[in-house]
């Protein structure tokens, strides 16, 4: 092997080596980039609430939330990445296919584990993966409601070993208490804010209605009350003008006999 053929094989080495980081992070980047624009589709398509529009959502976050599921889409997303890697150290064509299909798989999977909750006029609703069932909590079924925020184990790009997890928990009218799905407190806290605050809107205007109908119950009961009160009156004017009648009879008895 001469010098130059062993300068070019270290280059070639060099390349490749560099090479593999970029084409990890394009099977992370293309995947955050697919999912975004499949669950803007989806979520249009079928949103949470049935009949009503949404006042205020939010959502589980892949690249930002410390979660193992989370972890293993991310994972795959990298190996189309690391499959990509291979075909262009191999030559192999087909390992380009297998690599695009990896990235649909890390798509796919990411919408399978996607956790997302929305607010309504009348209900707040939930759903813990796309093929789950949708939840669907009546607000005036709601009691009260908390915002918890705890600190995460794990790994994210965004914030390495340093991560929070806030979600929102509500308290049923029979004490049971269900807890909303998690999310990144740095990113998404907002979100969980926003439906809190709705909610928060909502109970105290359906309580404010339930005081009014209790508070107009006293009065509408009290109108029979007041009738008699006010026929007895009628019937002492009658009274009165019947015995003015009989004064003045009897005074016009004596004129007439003379």
């Amino acid at each position: 092997m001469t010098r130059a053929h062993g300068y070019r094989v270290a280059v070639k080495i060099l390349q490749l080596a560099l090479l593999l980081p970029f084409l990890l992070a394009f099977g992370v980047a293309g995947h955050a980039l697919l999912s975004r624009i499949v669950k803007a589709v989806l979520w249009s398509w079928s949103p949470l609430a049935s009949g009503e529009p949404e006042a205020a959502t939010y959502e589980r976050r892949v690249y930002h939330t410390a979660d193992r599921q989370m972890l293993e889409v991310i994972g795959v997303a990298a190996a189309s990445g690391l499959v990509l890697w291979v075909a262009v150290l191999t030559g192999w064509t087909s390992l380009w296919a297998l690599a695009f299909a990896t990235l649909g798989g890390a798509v796919v999977l990411d919408v399978l584990r996607w956790e997302r909750v929305a607010i309504s006029a009348h209900n707040l609703w939930f759903q813990r993966g796309w093929r789950s069932n949708v939840h669907q909590v009546a607000l005036e079924n709601i009691r009260d409601l908390s915002i918890e925020e705890t600190p995460a184990g794990g790994f994210t790009l965004r914030h390495g070993t340093r991560n929070r997890l806030v979600r929102l928990s509500v308290r049923m009218a029979d004490k049971r208490v269900v807890a909303l799905p998690k999310t990144d407190a740095a990113s998404g806290a907002d979100g969980v804010e926003a439906v809190a605050e709705h909610l928060r809107m909502r109970i105290a205007q359906l309580r404010d209605r339930d005081a009014a109908k209790r508070g107009a119950r006293p009065a509408t009961g009290a109108a029979p009350a007041d009738a008699p009160a006010a026929d007895e009156v009628e019937l002492r004017r009658a009274l009165k003008l019947l015995r003015h009648g009989a004064a003045s009879q009897h005074k016009l008895k004596p004129s007439s006999g003379r």
